[in-house]
């Protein structure tokens, strides 16, 4: 696959020191796969932002319905997720040398960034819907954000061995630091989310996703397989932990409950779950990236299909917000929609998304809360108007940095969003 024609080519940055600056042009690799990841992070809140009324025992689950709900969890559950983490990680790398380049304090701007996104966003969404990712994200990143230096810099798989160290650190810690909403949910997953951003940014240091790489890609196939692989060491890793140490039962076969309401589970258990959650959610990640990047360098119909996408994943953050106030507006209806018709739901607006993403980037450079959260990243307005172009000039803007602004030669390289 030549640079040509390779769609998700971005800068290797250090790695790569021939590489031209391009900072205009966009990764339609990360676009898409960002939008993916989207779509599974909403279908998975379907249900869990408004309790369907199987949930709350107001109806029984048809056959249809728990093939669905199987199949989504099976699919997207945790892996969604993971996958977002990973794009981040990728994110942060190419807005941590966009800053470099272009006010020389890389840190202060990173470090602006995402305090705007936890206090701006991800607080008053955490007041209104329990399961935001977004608080959570923006306090990793502000831990993340000192170790760019040392990250971007000497060998590309110092990242990888960051993230091996933390992926280890994580059960211990998440076990010591106790239950409770504030641990299970902002400070407990830290070293793990911290691990997939380090992820992150080894895959936007690669060599293969430079826009002059031109060798036989060898990154996506030890992805797709890996990620198999890692999904599997999760599962088996997982019913290890129920086949080595069970629960407690009492006499009557209910399982022995702690303090706060949830099943005792023995320690060694419980850290083995959460290093299967770990392989899980990696192990998707790096499947579903790696089809995606095949599928896109593939070309064809399923390319197209795939680049359809691409607007979308450059307004996730939007796309994010706007998705809890539509599941929220079935508030009043708690328990008694079907999980169906929430999925459905869920669904419907996925795709009304995609098309008003696409008709909104025809016309702006960022999405609305993009917008907002560039500008005070920057403490200046962002151009938000696109300048008009030609439409073949439009076509070929797939380039590397990946960045939420229009293709243009002067566009800065910000990261996604």
């Amino acid at each position: 696959m030549t640079a040509a024609t390779n769609p998700g080519a971005v800068s290797s940055g250090d790695d790569v020191a021939s590489a031209p600056p391009n900072h205009g042009r966009r990764v339609v690799f990360l676009d898409v796969a960002r939008a993916i990841a989207m779509l599974g992070v909403v279908m998975m809140n379907a249900t869990i932002v408004v309790f369907p009324a199987e949930m709350a025992g107001e109806s029984e689950p048809s056959v249809l319905t728990s093939v669905l709900d199987t199949g989504l969890t099976l699919l997207m559950s945790g892996k969604a997720r993971a996958m977002l983490m990973v794009l981040l990680g990728v994110g942060t790398l190419l807005a941590w040398r966009s800053a470099a380049r272009h006010d020389g304090r890389p840190l202060v701007t990173m470090l602006r960034r995402y305090v705007v996104l936890g206090l701006l966003f991800g607080i008053p969404h955490l007041l209104a819907f329990s399961g935001d990712i977004l608080t959570h994200y923006a306090i990793t990143a502000l831990l993340l954000a000192p170790l760019m230096p040392l990250l971007s810099m000497g060998s590309p798989h110092r990242p990888l061995w960051a993230a091996g160290v933390l992926f280890s650190f994580a059960p211990p810690f998440e076990y010591l630091l106790g239950a409770g909403p504030i641990q299970s949910t902002l400070i407990g997953p830290i070293p793990q989310t911290l691990g997939f951003f380090c992820v992150g940014v080894w895959l936007a240091r690669r060599p293969e996703l430079s826009p002059d790489f031109t060798r036989p890609n060898r990154l996506i196939a030890p992805m797709v397989w890996g990620g198999l692989g890692g999904q599997f060491l999760g599962v088996v890793l997982l019913v290890g932990a129920d086949l080595l140490f069970p629960r407690e039962f009492d006499a009557n076969g209910v399982p022995v409950l702690g303090p706060d309401g949830v099943p005792v589970t023995p320690p060694p258990a419980e850290l083995m779950g959460t290093l299967s959650s770990t392989l899980t959610g990696l192990g998707g990640a790096l499947f579903y990236l790696g089809l995606v990047w095949w599928l896109l360098g593939r070309g064809g119909p399923g390319a197209r299909m795939l680049g359809t996408l691409a607007p979308l994943g450059r307004v996730t953050l939007t796309t994010y917000l706007a998705g809890t106030v539509v599941f929220l507006s079935l508030k009043p209806f708690e328990g008694q929609v079907p999980m169906i018709a929430q999925y459905a739901l869920a669904a419907s607006y996925f795709v009304l998304m995609a098309l008003v993403a696409t008709w909104w980037r025809r016309r702006f450079r960022l999405g609305p809360l993009e917008w907002l959260w560039r500008t005070l990243t920057y403490l200046r307005p962002r151009p938000m108007r696109r300048a008009r172009m030609a439409p073949k000039e439009a076509v070929g803007s797939v380039g590397r940095e990946g960045t939420m602004d229009a293709p243009r030669p002067s566009t800065t390289g910000d990261g996604g969003e």
